[in-house]
């Protein structure tokens, strides 16, 4: 009975310990489990095969669980198309759920998102989070798209196999989150996200305090309009 239990909580813990995040319950777990079968009356070589297995095949298995999680979570993600105008360069925000915002427009299962010169959309539709299947381009006067490369740190990291240069454009996430802005008619609240267009070489500015405050303080004014007209 020892053992059933020991090679049961041991086979959880591993499970748990796929994800690396839950290493801390997890390991402590597993721990327990190789006490419990260490006390029970099987023989070592049956034990030490349980638990030398498992710890073996614990990496490999970790990232087979995170190939399968990303591609099954990229594939039932929210699909959105972020369309730029053709020389847009600079940080761009998207504010969710704006009763006044652009409406939902899908183009083979994909929500388009069209950014105007100024960097700021009010959409109507919902960015739910989770995980991302965007595609990013740019739009010429003639309707002619090109897309926009993704770029993230890690992609400029020593040891990264194929390192982009970094004079080349590309998009990149900036982040988001939930805003509130107290005023006299009881506040305003708005969720968004951010992206920067831009070389590696030039993102810097791009965050610099005064310009991001005044794109912030233009979004903040176009969604009180916004709402106060609902």
């Amino acid at each position: 009975m020892k053992a059933k239990i020991g090679i049961g909580i041991i086979i959880i813990a591993f499970l748990v310990c796929l994800n690396p995040y839950l290493l801390i319950f997890g390991v402590p777990l597993f721990i327990i489990g190789i006490i419990i079968l260490l006390l029970s009356d099987k023989k070592l070589k049956t034990k030490l095969i349980w638990i030398l297995t498992l710890i073996i095949l614990w990496y490999p298995s970790m990232h087979l669980y995170f190939y399968v999680m990303g591609t099954i979570g990229t594939a039932t993600a929210q699909k959105l198309d972020l369309i730029f105008p053709e020389n847009f360069k600079g940080k761009a925000i998207v504010v969710s759920d704006m009763p006044c915002g652009e409406e939902i427009e899908i183009i083979d299962n994909r929500e388009q998102l069209r950014i105007p010169e100024n960097g700021i959309l009010l959409y109507k539709g919902n960015l739910k989070s989770g995980y991302i299947n965007n595609r990013y381009f740019k739009i010429d006067n003639n309707g002619n798209k090109t897309e926009i490369p993704f770029r993230a740190n890690h992609m400029f990291w020593e040891d990264s196999e194929k390192k982009p240069d970094e004079s080349e454009v590309g998009i990149w996430l900036s982040g988001g989150g939930t805003k509130y802005n107290p005023n006299p008619n009881g506040g305003i609240n708005y969720s968004f996200r951010e992206y920067v267009i831009s070389s590696k070489d030039s993102l810097a500015k791009w965050s610099e305090f005064k310009r991001s405050r005044e794109l912030e303080k233009t979004t903040d004014s176009l969604v009180a309009i916004c709402k106060n007209k609902n």
